[in-house]
């Protein structure tokens, strides 16, 4: 059950017109031709970070079917535990392009796990403090995919054969990750408005949060999304506020009813012309990251109210994306990086142990490798 279509509407020359009058239009240029399809991502940054990640986020939302799974792009990649096999001496088999899509594969929050929030016997999803359970997951796009396959580093052993060569683990500039939290809903019958809805597998579920990060930063480009929303996200904007110089007028928020924004002109556009479903329009950026630290030193920070303060238990003004991946690292006997994080990190991150480790470019999923990894149960060795 999908509670809200994506209806196929249909630009008129009029409209399309009036698109390309809009300042930075995607669609079309003065003279009104088209110059670039918001359905495809873009290859460097653009604009800005914000504009950039709102590019990216539009991409990976656009239609693909309107009554039958799956419903968006991002839908169509790999969820994180399909690139990492139980018992990696039977090698990786992932689906391939021609396969059914297999549908969503939820799970409980790995840090919300790690922080001892307890699980949900029916759907093995966290239990947060509120009473909520959400569940959890990561999705790779085909450029995070290859790289991993190509590399050999869904398999622990070549992780580790890495870190002893001292050999850099970088991932290719179009490579995307997406989070994906979904809050639990009694059923499906009085949706919340303006927020995604999918029964699956017999359970409704709102999605409540989005966490999107991008390779074309050198860093990453770390962003989250929230729906405007008081009854799933009831806390998005009122501790770090929200801000997003290209998607949102006014352009700073604060959280609670008096926090909802309007999208800006550009991004109107942007989601009008790829035809994105009607709640799309009301998500938000809630704010972008690129750096470790501000020009006064002072640690920046990003969070999702629903993601890190709900599903993680992390207080926000202790959340740093940047900071947290910057962690995930091996060292060459197989020992992970969640060894060396430090609870709640933020600003800049610490030195290495020693020569024998290596940082893996900011991507925690790699702990899911196997053997002996600390966040999935492996096969015996």
């Amino acid at each position: 059950m999908h509670t809200r279509g994506h209806p196929a509407a249909i630009l008129t020359a009029s409209l399309a017109l009036a698109l390309s009058l809009v300042a930075g239009s995607p669609l079309a240029n003065a003279a009104g031709k088209r110059v670039s399809d918001p359905c495809a991502p873009p290859t460097k940054v653009t604009g800005s970070p914000a504009e950039t990640a709102w590019r990216i986020w539009v991409a990976a939302t656009c239609p693909v079917n309107s009554n039958a799974y799956p419903y968006i792009v991002w839908e169509n990649w790999l969820e994180q535990s399909q690139m990492y096999p139980a018992n990696p001496s039977l090698g990786l088999v992932v689906p391939n392009a021609g396969a059914t899509t297999t549908g969503h594969q939820l799970h409980a929050s790995g840090l919300g796990t790690i922080n001892g929030l307890p699980t949900d016997p029916a759907t093995q999803c966290t239990v947060t403090q509120g009473n909520l359970v959400i569940c959890e997951e990561v999705r790779l796009n085909g450029a995070q995919e290859d790289y991993t396959a190509g590399e050999g580093i869904w398999n622990r052993a070549s992780q580790q054969s890495l870190a002893a060569a001292g050999a850099d683990i970088r991932y290719p500039s179009p490579s995307v990750e997406l989070k994906i939290d979904w809050i639990v809903l009694a059923s499906c019958s009085d949706p919340p408005s303006g927020v995604h809805v999918e029964s699956i597998n017999g359970t409704c579920f709102a999605l409540a949060g989005m966490h999107l990060i991008s390779k074309l930063g050198k860093n990453w480009i770390w962003a989250t999304f929230e729906p405007q929303n008081l009854t799933t996200n009831p806390q998005r904007c009122v501790v770090l506020g929200c801000q997003d110089p290209f998607g949102s007028r006014p352009v700073v928020s604060h959280g609670g009813a008096g926090g909802f924004t309007n999208l800006s002109p550009q991004l109107a556009a942007l989601m009008k012309g790829a035809n994105l479903a009607p709640e799309w329009t009301n998500y938000r950026l809630d704010g972008v990251q690129t750096l470790f630290v501000r020009a006064n030193g002072k640690p920046t920070l990003l969070g999702n109210s629903v993601i890190e303060g709900e599903n993680a238990g992390v207080p926000l003004d202790q959340a740093s994306c940047i900071s947290c991946h910057a962690a995930s690292a091996i060292k060459n006997d197989g020992t992970d990086g969640i060894t060396l994080l430090m609870s709640n990190p933020v600003g800049r991150p610490q030195p290495l142990p020693s020569s024998a480790w290596i940082r893996r470019d900011f991507v925690w999923s790699l702990g899911l490798a196997c053997f002996n990894s600390p966040f999935q149960t492996c096969a015996a060795q």
